[in-house]
């Protein structure tokens, strides 16, 4: 992990913030030293289908159609 204190930050940053994103490696900012912050290299997540992302996930567990063998509670 790369480190860096706070007074050499302002000359490097976007220096800096090129070599993160291109090691991928994150990098420790130290004020008196102290770790003060670390900045990571910033993720893309992949995008999810919007159809199809439940399929398979279901069970059917019984007959759909035929009536219901014992009435409810709620229409009586």
């Amino acid at each position: 992990m790369t480190q860096i204190t706070t007074t050499e930050l302002p000359q490097n940053l976007q220096t800096l913030f090129i070599e993160v994103e291109r090691t991928r490696t994150p990098l420790t900012v130290i004020h008196e030293g102290k770790p003060l912050v670390i900045i990571y290299p910033a993720t893309t997540q992949a995008s999810r289908p919007t159809f199809g992302v439940m399929k398979g996930s279901g069970e059917i567990l019984g007959d759909l159609i035929a009536p219901v063998a014992e009435p409810w509670e709620v229409l009586q």
